[in-house]
């Protein structure tokens, strides 16, 4: 069954689930859909929709079960009023055929032996008596109940002693506030008090829950539901909520070293599976020194040097041919073992294998972080600011573990560092060159990645890269309709490097806002000091600060991508699953509060707001306040 969060948000749902009462000959949704009022309230672990059916307030709460795969949902106020939830399950196989629907009295249990997990079947009941119809739609189901003053429906891949155990009176009330206390226990451990509302409301809550339920535990949302777990993409987030936690940065760089292949390459992305995980091999150049980059901020921040001696496996399988430009694949681990710190000495070494072009950067592959360069072909800045960043940090950590290969990496962070350098046109960084010689984001053109990690490589020159900023900031920030472009113009099909022409212009990657990047170009304000402008960029990117009229998304998690299309300016793309809350939340509590870990220990310096104080929370429930500042900056 899909599991998705149910209609509700400002935007439509795809369809998927409904859920009426049907009142005086007339089916209202429980859900909002833009026939009436509903209030919608969500916290960390539940939403609830409230409204007026047959002259009375209906609530239906959602929230999951911590102790099960469970979903529930919670009806009060409906008793007497029958009560209709449609689903439509996901078929998992070649074709809807394929799904099967067993019912046992209050129990349907949906299986697909062609299915990717085809032993775990998903099971759906109510606390009430209920009966259910398949077939009147291709792949759904319907099922009908009468609601009593308080109604469960639960849906989820659990056994059915622990559906039943969920559907036990009074314990729906004792779930729901398990759910909510362990959502709010993540984020809760530290708090910042006395800053803006619309910051606190992402650093304190939002953005660290978004990350973590989202990004790390679900993987899934309802503009991307594929559970994939990706070798970059989940690095950066648990490693840019250490502030929090570091057991989950740990456990990622141990589990991406179990998906490194042993000629250095990696799985682009895999899913996990009993028999077996599956990954797509690649050829995208940076997935391989993010683990590079996570080991380093795993280390200086915990000071845990041990981590690099843990010995974790390799994956074997035959090189992708000259002609196979990825694999989706089961890949075999190896019996040999290496320590992690070898595993990422292998990824870089396999970027600086593939090779250097013209420009003496870094050979792009099928794609650098903008996946949608797949045709480039050619050399790459922001990689070369990228590598030079990994190199050097890499050096300083086989420094301190006594490595003679860190004199090597310091050698190639510089020379990496000053070709990148090289490529300053008088203006600002060029983007790329494909491989027929062609520049990217030179000239009129212009890409938001290169100029914002100039500003994080010390190869850089410093006024070379405050005209780049300068350059950037006027080209891309749109600050009437609060956007910020990764690039300008947009490429079309005449021009493509790949399949980024594809979206349309102004879309997504493709000139449109990527978050991810955006809070990159604050970040890099902020780094050359320029405070007043990397605050107010972060500023345009919290959903508060938008005209939810033209916005039409949730306006407490951030989105991946919002539009800059002509007609469609402002309009946000998927929210949830995107990397750029993590970033966001590194943003705030490392330059607007100031707040970094080094070697196990938290350290406070002045932060960019002028007026803060933080809190840490013990597991006890104790507060201490570990950081105040006052007066202006």
């Amino acid at each position: 069954m899909r599991l998705i969060p149910p209609p509700g948000s400002i935007r439509a749902s795809q369809g998927c689930e409904r859920l009426c009462a049907v009142a005086d000959g007339e089916t209202v949704s429980l859900f909002a859909d833009g026939k009436g009022p509903c209030e919608i309230r969500y916290a960390p672990g539940l939403a609830v929709w409230k409204k007026r059916v047959a002259g009375r307030e209906v609530e239906t709460a959602l929230f999951l079960d911590p102790a099960a795969p469970l979903r529930l949902l919670k009806i009060r106020g409906a008793d007497g009023l029958p009560l209709v939830w449609d689903l439509e399950p996901f078929a998992g196989g070649p074709d809807a055929a394929c799904l099967r629907i067993e019912t046992r009295g209050n129990l349907a249990v949906l299986s697909n032996g062609e299915a990717f997990l085809p032993d775990t079947p998903t099971l759906l009941s109510a606390s009430v008596p209920c009966r259910f119809e398949s077939g009147f739609l291709p792949r759904a189901l319907r099922v009908f109940c009468t609601a009593e003053p308080v109604t469960l429906l639960a849906l989820g891949c659990a056994t059915e002693e622990e559906l039943a155990r969920a559907l036990e009176p009074g314990q729906a009330e004792e779930t729901c506030a398990e759910a909510q206390a362990l959502a709010q226990s993540f984020a809760g451990r530290m708090q910042a008090e006395e800053i803006p509302p619309v910051f606190a409301h992402m650093v304190n809550v939002w953005a660290p829950y978004q990350a973590r339920v989202c990004r790390l535990l679900g993987r899934s949302s309802l503009y991307q539901s594929g559970g994939a777990v990706g070798f970059r993409d989940q690095l950066q987030d648990s490693v840019n909520l250490m502030l929090l936690s570091a057991a989950p940065a740990r456990r990622q760089i141990l589990e991406c070293c179990r998906h490194q292949y042993r000629e250095g390459d990696v799985q682009h992305w895999w899913h996990r599976h009993p028999d077996g995980d599956r990954g797509l091999r690649s050829r995208c150049s940076d997935d391989l020194l993010w683990l590079v980059w996570a080991l380093c901020e795993y280390c200086a921040a915990t000071g845990d040097l041990e981590l690099c001696a843990v010995r974790e496996p390799w994956l074997a399988s035959s090189p992708l041919r000259e002609d196979e430009r990825d694999r989706y694949e089961t890949a075999a681990q190896t019996e040999e073992r290496a320590p992690v710190l070898e595993h990422a000495y292998a990824a870089l070494e396999r970027c600086v294998r593939r090779g250097f072009g013209p420009h003496a950067l870094p050979r792009i592959g099928s794609g650098d972080w903008n996946d949608g360069f797949d045709r480039v072909e050619g050399e790459s800045v922001w990689l070369g600011w990228f590598l030079s960043c990994c190199a050097g940090r890499f050096a300083e950590l086989l420094d301190g573990l006594g490595d003679r290969r860190a004199s090597r990496l310091r050698t190639l962070a510089e020379q990496v560092g000053r070709a990148a350098e090289a490529t300053f046109d008088g203006r600002w960084y060029p983007r790329a060159w494909t491989a027929d010689g062609r520049v990217l984001g030179s000239g009129e053109s212009i890409d938001a990645l290169s100029q914002s990690w100039a500003a994080f490589c010390p190869w850089a020159d410093r006024a070379h890269a405050e005209s780049a900023l300068d350059c950037a900031l006027a080209r891309l920030v749109d600050r009437e309709r609060r956007i910020v472009r990764l690039l300008d113009p947009p490429y079309t099909p005449e021009n493509s490097p790949g399949y980024l022409s594809g979206y349309g212009k102004g879309f997504r990657e493709n000139g449109g806002q990527y978050t991810h990047a955006a809070i990159w170009l604050a970040l890099a304000a902020l780094r050359l000091g320029r405070r007043s402008e990397g605050t107010e960029l972060l500023r345009m990117l919290l959903p508060e600060t938008h005209d939810i009229a033209r916005y039409e998304a949730e306006p407490f998690v951030l989105p991946a991508d919002v539009c800059a299309a002509e007609g469609r300016e402002g309009l946000a793309g998927w929210t949830w699953y995107t990397g750029s809350a993590g970033w966001l939340y590194r943003a705030v509590t490392e330059e607007l509060l100031g707040l970094r870990l080094k070697d196990g220990k938290l350290y406070a310096k002045p932060g960019t707001l002028a007026h803060y104080r933080v809190l840490r929370r013990g597991e006890d429930g104790s507060e201490r306040e570990i950081v105040r500042q006052t007066g202006r900056r």
